[in-house]
């Protein structure tokens, strides 16, 4: 079953387009997207690679419309300089150095050095944005789509978008939804600010005097679940799996399930780990977990299963070097174990797939 987003959530981080309501559902039906046999109302959804290929459609859009021939629409949306950006934020220890090495990046090599900074406000610590002044009557250009250069688009729409990828950029990397305590803007919204409140799940106040956001400090000591290998998939699909990040946020052992990732080379985190990293104790997270009919340790094998079927897809991947990279001893551990999960051996997992 695909992971599906609430249309309305998502309607005002399609509003930087400026498209009135039918267009958008005209250029969403020409790519065959259908929002759940709706088209309006709160229960309205869409698929996360749906959105993720609406945004592109969108972005094209907005190329061709500024007089980009079409020849050169795909080089406009290359992830080059971004993609050497992600790898170098990937190999911080925890969140706070990640984001610390891509402030960095932005300063040392953005054109006009703005970039974002960290402001400690009591237990929480302020994620601030330093964007310059704002104009809000700046409509964005074809150059400012372009993702081979750093840039920030400009007006409402350009500071919105950028709070609303990075915080589910680090949302993602580090396998758990950030609940926000804020989100700030320095100017003025546009239309009802109802919207931009359903985008971050969390208050959002204008004519502030600071553009950001505000979260409890803790989520930057949290390590990543990320590996290069995880990179390449997100951005093969950018952003679609970054906006799935809300899914992270729609039950106790979705967040759990995250926070586990998938990278196994790595000890996997113990239940007062994971319990720290949510904020509670362990027999909290037990018990919500079970009020959900699960239990840490049937995620965890879920978790498991599906890494060892994405593993077992791959034939340069033997069943017996799966079963070490997912910490089992004994390759008939292993064995036993994917049968119990799937209702196959790992061969016959092979068999039927060939």
């Amino acid at each position: 079953m695909p992971r599906v987003l609430s249309v309305q959530n998502l309607r005002a981080s399609l509003d930087l387009f400026g498209l009135p309501e039918q267009e958008l559902l005209a250029e969403a039906e020409k790519l065959g997207i259908d929002f759940d046999g709706s088209r309006s109302g709160p229960e309205a959804t869409i698929s996360a690679q749906d959105f993720g290929r609406l945004f592109i459609a969108m972005v094209r859009r907005s190329q061709a419309a500024a007089g980009v021939a079409e020849e050169n629409l795909d080089a406009i949306l290359t992830l080059s300089s971004y993609r050497v950006l992600f790898v170098y934020m990937i190999h911080g220890a925890t969140l706070r150095d990640c984001l610390v090495r891509a402030a960095n990046y932005f300063t040392r090599f953005e054109e006009k050095k703005r970039s974002f900074s960290f402001q400690p406000n009591g237990e929480n610590t302020r994620w601030v944005f330093n964007l310059g002044p704002i104009d809000s009557d700046v409509i964005p250009a074809a150059a400012d789509f372009s993702m081979d250069q750093l840039r920030w688009l400009p007006g409402l729409p350009g500071r919105m978008l950028a709070l609303y990828l990075w915080h589910r950029q680090a949302s993602w990397l580090t396998g758990t939804y950030i609940d926000l305590v804020g989100v700030h803007f320095d100017c003025a919204p546009h239309g009802s600010a109802n919207a931009y409140t359903d985008s971050f799940r969390a208050p959002v106040y204008f004519n502030a005097d600071w553009c950001g956001m505000e979260l409890h400090s803790r989520y930057l000591d949290n390590p990543l679940v990320q590996t290069e290998s995880t990179l390449d998939r997100m951005l093969a699909t950018f952003p679609a799996e970054l906006i799935e990040a809300d899914e992270l946020a729609s039950s106790v052992s979705a967040r759990v399930k995250g926070l586990i990732g998938t990278d196994f080379s790595r000890a996997m985190p113990s239940l007062e780990e994971v319990a720290a990293r949510l904020f509670t104790t362990s027999t909290t997270l037990h018990r919500r977990l079970r009020d959900e009919g699960t239990s840490f340790q049937k995620v965890k094998d879920h978790c498991r299963r599906d890494a060892a079927i994405e593993l077992l897809r791959d034939e340069k991947n033997s069943g017996t070097s799966v079963a070490e990279y997912l910490g089992f001893s004994d390759p008939s551990a292993f064995y036993r174990a994917f049968k119990k999960w799937t209702g196959l051996t790992p061969q016959q997992f092979r068999s039927r797939k060939a």
